[in-house]
Formats: C-alpha cells, sequence, structure tokens
C-alpha cells in the first residue's frame, strides 16, 4: 500500500529548513510512506508528483549498495532501534548522490510499528564547507580518527564511507562533528574494557548525540 503526499509534522519541516535532510516515515503494518518535501527533491523529484513508496524508494538505491541498504532495512524491521547506513543513490535524472540515512524504528510489545528517518546528502560537493571546517580542525583530528576507526569496523566501510557516515550525523542533527566523537568516545570510555562495540551500539550511541 502506498500513501499519498500529506503534509508533514512541524518538526519535520523545521529539520528541512536547518539542514536540509530528507524525512521519511515508515507505518509498518499498513505499508503507508511519508516523505517530506525534502526528500521527494533530494530524489529528483518535484514534491508531492509522485506517491510515496517502499518500491520507489528501494527503487533509487544504487544496485551495488541494494544488499546492504536491505540488510539494515530488515533488521531494523525486525528488531527496531536506531540505524544509520552510508550508501548511494540514483534520483530521478540519473545522478549518484552519496547519502546517509539516519533514524529509528519505534516498536510496540511485539513488532516494528514505525520506521522514522532521514536522508541527507554527503556528496563531495554538497559537504565541502563542512569537510573544510573539520579538517582545519587539527586538535580533534585523533579523536575524529578514533571514532571513523570504529565505524569503519562496525559498519564494514573504508575510511572515506566511514568518515561521511560521521559528517551525515552532523549535517542531519546540526552538531559539530568535534562534539559528536568527543561524546562517542566519552560513553564507550565508561563501558567495560571487555565489551565489545558492535554496529547497534555505535548507532545507538551516535542516535542518543
Amino acid at each position: 500500500m502506498t500513501q499519498a503526499r500529506e503534509q508533514g509534522p512541524p518538526a519535520a519541516q523545521r529539520r528541512d529548513e536547518a539542514g536540509g535532510a530528507g524525512e521519511f516515515r515508515w507505518d509498518v503494518p499498513s505499508g503507508a510512506w511519508w516523505w517530506s518535501d525534502a526528500l521527494y527533491e533530494l530524489l529528483g523529484y518535484q514534491p508531492g508528483t509522485v506517491p510515496a513508496s517502499m518500491e520507489l524508494f528501494l527503487q533509487h538505491k544504487d544496485p551495488a549498495d541494494r544488499a546492504r541498504v536491505d540488510m539494515v532495512i530488515d533488521r531494523c524491521r525486525e528488531d527496531g532501534g536506531p540505524f544509520s547506513c552510508y550508501h548511494h543513490i540514483l534520483d530521478a535524472h540519473g545522478t549518484r548522490k552519496t547519502v546517509v540515512a539516519v533514524g529509528r524504528g519505534d516498536r510496540d510489545d511485539s513488532r516494528t510499528v514505525t520506521i522514522h528517518g532521514f536522508l541527507v546528502d554527503v556528496t563531495a560537493g554538497s559537504r565541502a564547507d563542512t569537510t573544510l571546517a573539520l579538517e582545519s580542525a587539527l586538535v580533534h583530528r585523533a579523536a575524529i580518527d578514533q571514532v571513523k576507526g570504529m565505524v569503519m569496523l562496525t559498519h564494514q566501510l573504508d575510511a572515506d564511507a566511514a568518515f561521511d557516515l560521521l559528517v551525515g550525523h552532523s549535517m542531519i542533527t546540526n552538531t559539530k562533528l568535534t562534539a559528536i566523537v568527543t561524546t562517542v568516545l566519552d560513553r564507550v570510555a565508561h563501558r567495560e574494557a571487555t565489551e565489545v562495540v558492535t554496529r547497534a551500539d555505535l548507532d545507538a550511541l551516535l542516535a542518543d548525540i
């Protein structure tokens, strides 16, 4: 089942205006989807000109990344909780973009009922100013590299993709990357030394910032 475009919540509108992140909401039991205007535009459409749906959402994923995206969706639908995923899309005009999806699945007693998240463009040109500012903060480089290494290990990404995922979180939450990595390292430091940080653990840490 698909859902025609409807008016998004005020919080979604504020997030779009602040960070340019496209927002989506999936009512899992009914199959209904909602996309913000910014998500329509990120996918190459005029807002509301096509119905939002799972099929169309997945159609724009780069085939090379489809297995990774499917894994994240399946796990969130099964278990709920926070998620993040670095991947590529092909918009309606055939333009390839690098994006980061961040969100969470909300459950009732027995199943995931809603998956809500944001999709942000971190293609090199789109994040040039952010990257420049971050790379100039040399005093924080070691912390950034440490958390980037954690992302590489838990999400099975290379260095550039791991950095893009962190930049995506920074852009979506309007939080400086240095603040994100400092918070992550502080919280990891308070865990048991023998406790392994998993992908789910790191997604939960990032979602809580």
